[in-house]
């Protein structure tokens, strides 16, 4: 672990690492969006999950 974070500073691709978004996941993951704002470690899996709990949350406000 020590080797890939020494790897990743020299080369660039520390600001590409994240922690997804989801409280209950925080998986690390490697930013590969071009403008480097994903924010789910898999999007079929936590961002599809939160995008559905906001959208019912919505849903829920309006009625």
């Amino acid at each position: 672990m020590i080797a890939a974070t020494a790897a990743a500073l020299a080369d660039g691709t520390w600001s590409r690492l994240k922690a997804c978004r989801d409280d209950t996941c925080r998986w690390a993951f490697y930013d590969h969006s071009r403008s480097r704002t994903g924010q789910w470690c898999s999007m079929e899996i936590c961002g599809n999950r939160n995008k559905q709990a906001r959208w019912r949350q919505r849903k829920d406000e309006v009625t």
